[in-house]
């Protein structure tokens, strides 16, 4: 067959079939990165701390119009005071999250937070809300108590608090999962062989050497040299052409049997194919030639 032959296209179910494998094989070693998980871990944090911030908005609206109920008292929309007390149950939940955000920053880093002041003030903030809130529904202003109102003015506090406590606390967690994560990192490069000292050099005392008549040659019978490449016939088993010329490489630089493990090791092939082309290359690797 002339050189200018060029080799014969798989047919078109091949090619796909082809495709489907390798991006097969693509997504099983991303899937075997641990860099995945921490993928998955950050993902996961998004989504957590994204839904907590939309229920963490819905509490503080209810206790903001609580507050707001408590400190204006009988005060009109005309008076600037009225307007200003809308953004005190905001200013107290702001301030108990960034303290929160802090902690949460320290745990995430294994320092422990040994401090009655940080205590006392988230304390202070959670029961600043609950006492704003609650007061309103115990006495009302007009009508009588209800006690749906009272148990809506008690909880959603203590819910909006909770929230803002494990807000920080996932983070920290996560942080922490994504720190625990092992990357391998690929060898590069060999290491260097340690460099050995010289040997010593001993001195020898000169010994004359009596010549002596060189051995007669005995004649040996040529080595065979090694065969080229053998053409292995790879054909109709849907492997690429380029993944071809690989097992025909390996069983060029083979100088020992090659196994379905030795074909799978060095083209990603599944099993069962890899042991399909070791029955093709059987006639090579039992003698050195193609029948």
């Amino acid at each position: 067959m002339g050189q200018g032959v060029k080799p014969a296209r798989p047919p078109r179910p091949v090619r796909r079939l082809s495709k489907r494998l390798d991006v097969a094989r693509q997504l099983h070693d991303l899937e075997q990165d641990s860099a995945l998980d921490i993928v998955d871990i950050e993902r996961l944090r998004a989504s957590v701390t994204r839904s907590l911030w939309v229920f963490l908005a819905v509490g503080s609206v209810f206790t903001t119009t609580g507050v707001q109920d408590f400190l204006a008292g009988h005060l009109t929309p005309a008076d600037p005071v009225w307007w200003g007390c809308w953004g005190v149950e905001p200013c107290l939940v702001g301030i108990l999250i960034t303290i929160l955000r802090w902690e949460a920053a320290m745990i995430a880093r294994s320092i422990d937070i040994d401090s009655r002041a940080v205590d006392w003030l988230k304390r202070f903030l959670l029961g600043s809300t609950l006492v704003m809130n609650v007061v309103p529904a115990v006495w009302p202003r007009e009508g009588s108590i209800s006690a749906g109102m009272l148990a809506a003015h008690i909880m959603v506090p203590v819910l909006v608090f909770f929230l803002a406590e494990v807000m920080p606390i996932v983070q920290a967690r996560c942080t922490q999962a994504r720190r625990a994560v092992v990357l391998i990192k690929p060898e590069t490069s060999e290491p260097e062989p340690a460099m050995s000292a010289p040997p010593a050099v001993v001195e020898v005392p000169a010994v004359p050497v009596t010549p002596q008549t060189p051995p007669t040659p005995v004649p040996v019978a040529p080595t065979p040299a090694p065969a080229a490449a053998a053409v292995v016939e790879l054909d109709g088993l849907g492997i690429p052409v380029a993944m071809q010329a690989q097992i025909r490489q390996l069983v060029a630089d083979s100088t020992t049997p090659v196994t379905a493990v030795d074909v799978q090791r060095a083209t990603r092939l599944p099993l069962p194919i890899a042991a399909r082309v070791v029955d093709r290359l059987t006639p090579v690797a039992a003698n050195g030639y193609t029948h």
